[in-house]
């Protein structure tokens, strides 16, 4: 379908970019915590690394004990586990929405908070939350002298 190509060519961009982020970064770097009392680098890192897969979870109905054990289970823990999680991800994600009939894309599902969607719709929730984020890690690492050297959007 059309309209998820569009989507997915923008999650290519997130994605990509990230991948080229943490290409600028070392170990040590997963450690800074540029906004007192926020997450550090990696933290955000992690949790960016795993939107693709979480958020279509939470989609399907995870429940939130279901999500904590997920998090808990896919701790990222270094730069390189972060790039191979990024990538592997929007592909589990991918694959998943491939599958998707067009009256399977506008059915609605709800998160275990209750916000209702239909797939079509969480799939641009799940492109507005990467794009989120990837902009706090852009601020966060320009505060601490690190701004990032890539294109933000192509």
């Amino acid at each position: 379908m059309m309209m998820i190509q569009s989507v997915f060519k923008h999650i290519d961009t997130a994605v990509a970019s990230l991948v080229e982020i943490c290409d600028q970064l070392n170990e040590e770097d997963l450690r800074l915590v540029p906004i007192e009392g926020k997450r550090s680098v990696g933290d955000l890192l992690s949790h960016l690394a795993l939107i693709c897969r979480a958020d279509l979870y939470i989609s399907e109905g995870a429940s939130e004990e279901e999500m904590a054990q997920f998090y808990e289970k896919n701790a990222l823990y270094s730069v390189d586990q972060i790039k191979h999680a990024l990538i592997t991800n929007r592909d589990f994600l991918y694959r998943q929405y491939m599958q998707f009939t067009t009256e399977e894309l506008l059915h609605v599902t709800t998160s275990y908070w209750g916000a209702s969607y239909s797939r079509l719709e969480w799939l641009l929730e799940m492109m507005g939350h990467m794009y989120h984020h990837r902009g706090q890690l852009y601020t966060m690492l320009t505060l601490t002298g690190r701004e990032p050297k890539i294109p933000m959007f192509t």
